[in-house]
């Protein structure tokens, strides 16, 4: 340019070489202009699967889990989700998952687009692809613009878990919850490749209804079934609500017990939020406008602890040390009962009778003839029904451990109607 404009003076006229110059392919090549090559142009169901993982993160999720792997139909944009503890995991899932929605769509995978992940691209997986049928495709090294409705959607799907988690100052380890939630919203979301539909309508035919659809991470109550209580027992607990369940059940996280259930018999209260950061507290205590001195009794900063230790023929002995409690000052002056002292239909009970009535061991409970003769009676009831058979103990097998639990029946004016062992 310089040459041909005479831009400059005293420069000789330069021909243009055909040659490739090594040198500045050395010191200043960059990457051509992205072209999208492969078509996205499914016709039908199951034409085109894309397929990726998503991890490691930092904090393992409720069920020990660090990863995510996503599947998306090409043709309807349908979303699913599993969680897994490590890649090895990732050809296990892939085979159920392609029996469930070959049996939900009666078509079967035709293509699959990966990355060139060792999860996906190993001998057995390839011999897998093989046998079925299946068209494995494999994008260029360190183009995940070939596998971009994945990689865009892995994208999506953590800044949905991190946005969620973050409104409701919810715990990292919540994380798989929230990831299964956002799969499950993005499914029933609008997307500019379907015209006029949700994913979830154009893989299934029917338009989904979001009626249901709670704030992730709110306060909740759910319905303690009546078998799972006694009469004076609370009837619902505190849960928090991370997600949803096929048969229309809500999926609740205990919080103090840390597990996940599920139940339909739920009110929410979506404007509250555990307190996750007082342990000893949460807004379901100041929901009900309790403080701590009206708690039912306060526990001292002696804890409860089990000594195990073995005597002389070996046996395991628990020494069990019982914590101090002291009534609430509200309480002092008022004499107070265990709820054994109340029947079922409010009678009040003398407490000596009911000390005397229950054992509080077996040893105990053989010296008096009524509840010896309660046990021989249950044992009786358990052969007649072949409830269990006596087997030799396999070498490699432990004996799991039973419990007597002793009962006394009353009747409504007081007295012993039955002794149950």
């Amino acid at each position: 340019m310089l040459s041909e404009k005479k831009m400059v003076q005293g420069l000789p006229k330069i021909k243009l070489p055909n040659e490739v110059c090594d040198m500045c392919c050395t010191g200043k090549q960059a990457r051509n202009s992205y072209n999208a090559i492969i078509s996205f142009n499914a016709t039908r169901k199951l034409e085109v699967i894309h397929y990726d993982v998503c991890g490691p993160f930092e904090v393992k999720s409720v069920g020990g889990n660090r990863y995510f792997v996503i599947f998306i139909d090409e043709f309807t944009r349908k979303l699913w989700i599993y969680l897994l503890a490590k890649k090895g995991e990732v050809f296990g899932v892939f085979k159920k998952f392609r029996l469930l929605v070959q049996n939900e769509s009666g078509e079967v995978i035709s293509r699959l687009r990966t990355d060139g992940g060792g999860e996906y691209t190993s001998t057995e997986f390839n011999d897998f692809c093989s046998s079925n049928g299946i068209n494995h495709e494999v994008t260029t090294p360190y183009t995940p613009q070939h596998n971009g409705i994945s990689e865009r959607k892995n994208r999506t799907l953590v800044n949905m878990i991190r946005s969620m988690l973050k409104q409701k100052q919810m715990p990292h380890y919540l994380w798989g919850e929230a990831a299964a939630t956002a799969a499950y919203l993005i499914n029933r979301s609008p997307t500019k490749k379907l015209q006029d539909k949700t994913p979830e309508e154009a893989w299934c035919g029917v338009k989904p209804s979001v009626q249901h659809l709670k704030i992730f991470g709110s306060l909740c109550f759910k319905h303690v079934p009546d078998q799972l209580r006694r009469k004076l027992d609370d009837k619902s607990q505190v849960m928090i609500m991370v997600g949803y369940h096929s048969t229309g059940a809500y999926k609740l996280y205990d919080p103090n017990n840390k597990k996940i259930v599920f139940s339909k018999d739920v009110k929410f209260d979506e404007t509250k939020c555990w307190n996750w950061k007082d342990k000893t507290s949460n807004e379901f205590d100041s929901h009900l406008h309790l403080s701590d001195s009206e708690t039912d009794e306060v526990e001292t900063e002696e804890q409860e602890e089990i000594v195990e230790d073995t005597n002389e023929e070996g046996a395991r002995v628990s020494n069990r040390l019982t914590r101090n409690t002291q009534p609430p000052s509200k309480l002092r002056d008022y004499e107070r009962f265990p709820d054994q002292a109340v029947t079922n239909e409010g009678d009040f009970v003398q407490l000596a009778m009911l000390a005397e009535a229950e054992p509080v061991s077996f040893e105990e409970a053989l010296k008096q003839n009524h509840w010896k003769k309660a046990m021989i009676e249950e044992l009786d009831s358990i052969e007649k029904n072949d409830t269990w058979r006596l087997v030799q103990l396999p070498t490699d097998k432990k004996c799991i451990d039973v419990k007597w639990i002793f009962k006394t029946k009353l009747k409504p004016d007081g007295q012993v109607a039955k002794y149950n062992g």
